[in-house]
């Protein structure tokens, strides 16, 4: 029986259904660690044994992968419209970048979705030539044929327009928020990226990717989000994250953001489970970084459950934690429109 003894925020999920992906980015984690990957997916039948039974606790699951994109995963359709027989309730955001579905997949995914949903679109440019700079391999044509396949109507999916901050695209931001305009995306994201020279030194000291200093994020990435239009999105754990952040107690210097549930408990396409994102990317410092808790032939719950996870917020309080823990959850790092922010 499942009884959450590690008061886990159990309304947020991120959930990397697919690593698979058909474009090569070069900041990827599918470009820079490439040893170690593993292209699969995560099956109806896994949902079905691991976390279905979890799913009423659920408000929203955001599926967005570090290594691929969740457009790509076999059963992807099948999965959103299972979540949704069993609780209709739960908010679904996609992240994806759009390319090589048919407007009838569109058509499909967005009959299952409704107005509490989400799907942003990551697009770093405004045409094919633009875009693929950094989205190598992408294809612009049936970016926008899916785009268009999907009902516009007042009570449809929401849709953002995402794009990170580029040396080829900072001159070009009011071009793209016009064109996400012109085809009625609800909300233009720009992402503040720290992943270029100036932050490390594994990125060319004359990065040829990194923009004007205004730009670029130090520490974490940072986001500026307009609504351009006349729809308002609102998220349903927002009022969640946000009273339980301004009650949270830090660890030492550590005020860890797994205990807010703004990130999101988050399960890789392989069904590892880890606090967040951060802490699951393939990076050498974050190797085995969890081996205390036997993941091993367990469902999602017994997961959950096991008591070896105090011993991750046993070294938050002498900063033993992983670098991850220090680094992104440092309180010098955090405000209240850190933990609420998309």
């Amino acid at each position: 029986m499942f009884t959450n003894a590690n008061n886990w925020p159990l309304e947020h999920w991120h959930i990397e259904i697919s690593s698979k992906c058909s474009l090569r980015c070069p900041r990827c984690t599918r470009q820079e660690v490439p040893n170690g990957l593993i292209n699969t997916d995560l099956s109806i039948d896994w949902f079905e044994k691991n976390f279905f039974e979890l799913l009423p606790h659920a408000k929203k699951i955001t599926f967005c992968g570090d290594d691929g994109d969740p457009i790509y995963a076999r059963n992807f359709l099948t999965i959103i419209k299972s979540i949704k027989s069993i609780n209709p309730a739960v908010q679904i955001v996609i992240v994806t970048n759009g390319s090589y579905k048919t407007p009838n997949w569109w058509e499909e995914l967005s009959l299952s979705l409704g107005s509490a949903d989400h799907i942003h679109f990551s697009l770093d440019g405004w045409d094919q030539n633009s875009n693929e700079l950094y989205r190598v391999n992408c294809d612009w044509a049936s970016i926008m044929q899916g785009i268009g396949s999907i009902d516009r109507e007042d009570h449809s999916v929401f849709l953002t327009w995402a794009a990170i901050a580029f040396r080829f695209n900072e001159g070009k931001i009011d071009r793209m928020r016009q064109l996400a305009q012109d085809l009625k995306f609800d909300y233009f994201q720009l992402t503040h990226s720290t992943k270029f020279g100036s932050n490390y030194s594994a990125y060319p000291k004359d990065d040829p990717l990194e923009p004007s200093n205004k730009f670029v994020a130090r520490g974490r990435f940072s986001r500026n989000i307009e609504n351009i239009s006349q729809r308002q999105w609102h998220d349903s754990c927002v009022d969640i994250f946000t009273d339980r952040y301004k009650n949270l107690k830090s660890l030492g210097d550590i005020q860890p953001l797994c205990s807010v549930g703004n990130k999101g408990l988050y399960i890789n396409s392989q069904g590892t489970f880890y606090p967040c994102c951060w802490t699951g990317l393939r990076y050498q410092h974050n190797d085995n970084i969890f081996d205390y808790v036997d993941q091993k032939n367990r469902t999602m719950a017994e997961i959950l459950d096991d008591p070896n996870w105090s011993r991750l917020f046993d070294s938050m309080k002498d900063d033993s934690c992983p670098n991850e823990c220090r680094e992104k959850c440092h309180t010098r790092s955090w405000t209240l429109e850190h933990a609420t922010s998309w």
